[in-house]
């Protein structure tokens, strides 16, 4: 009986140290965020002065300043436009890549669909900034240089191979019963892909989304030497040339920051609990 207490005050302690270590890691990691929302609340002086410190009159006017004076509807109309038609043809292609190399058995001993998918998967041993330049020099020939959907269309081209990994493990786990017995109900492969397989796909389409609405919402590089003209800029572009000129107005700057965020963190608070399960179900899958 007494080992048995002892030995649960003991959990007990190891229970209490590891809340206690995790609460240390979690105050950590939200203190950056915790000061910039401050600071954001702040007057110009009260900013620069106590930036550590919580606001004693909350300055929410600074919020509607800042995107005043960021036109912040034009760099958040372009940023969503960029992203969601990103996010539609990595999902809709990387897909129906997927169903074709998974499901498609070739006849001859040369497996072409194995083949053909170890091809575009290398894309992702390509190093990001090894393919930047070639890309950008692509879609300058094509015109496409200072473009949204040129932008949108980088972004596919480099997104799919990694989307088509996690598709293929994940549509290659699924029962070829399940579409047989489709088509022998006089399903097309059109019908089978989008009415029985793509809704099946659900998990880890949340997953690529998440994670490429991530990148592509943030992503500060590509904009930077894609694009030129002011009307298309991306929010981060506009933050950095929002901060070399008001650079000095913390408040302003931090408040645009704050709501920068706010979409990205909305989609992610959503989707998370699909995350984890999407990459796990792909990979136990595949």
């Amino acid at each position: 009986m007494q080992e048995l207490k002892q030995t649960k005050s003991l959990k007990g302690r190891k229970n209490t140290l590891a809340f206690i270590f995790m609460l240390v890691v979690t105050v950590l990691f939200f203190y950056p965020f915790i000061i910039m929302l401050f600071v954001s609340l702040k007057s110009a002086k009260e900013a620069l002065l106590s930036p550590n410190t919580i606001p004693k009159n909350l300055k929410i006017s600074n919020y509607f300043e800042a995107w005043k004076i960021m036109n912040f509807h034009q760099p958040l109309f372009n940023s969503l436009f960029i992203t969601a038609l990103a996010d539609a043809g990595v999902v809709i292609f990387s897909a129906m890549a997927a169903y074709i190399l998974a499901k498609t058995k070739s006849k001859s001993k040369f497996k072409w669909n194995i083949w053909l998918y170890y091809f575009f998967v290398a894309g992702i041993m390509i190093p990001f900034y090894t393919s930047l330049i070639p890309i950008v020099k692509i879609m300058t020939t094509l015109n496409l240089n200072n473009s949204r959907i040129g932008l949108a269309i980088a972004y596919m081209g480099k997104a799919m191979p990694m989307a088509l990994f996690f598709y293929f493990g994940f549509v290659e786990g699924v029962p070829n019963s399940i579409m047989e017995s489709a088509y022998m109900d006089g399903a097309g492969k059109w019908t089978i892909f989008w009415r029985i397989l793509f809704p099946i796909l659900k998990p880890i389409t949340t997953t690529i989304i998440i994670l490429d609405s991530l990148w592509f919402w943030n992503d500060f590089l590509f904009p930077n030497l894609m694009l030129t003209s002011r009307a298309i800029r991306t929010i981060p572009l506009s933050q950095y040339f929002f901060y070399a000129e008001y650079g000095t107005r913390w408040e302003l700057a931090f408040a645009a920051y704050v709501i920068a965020m706010i979409p990205v963190l909305i989609l992610y608070i959503f989707g998370q609990k699909n995350i984890i399960k999407g990459i796990s179900a792909g990979a136990v899958k595949g």
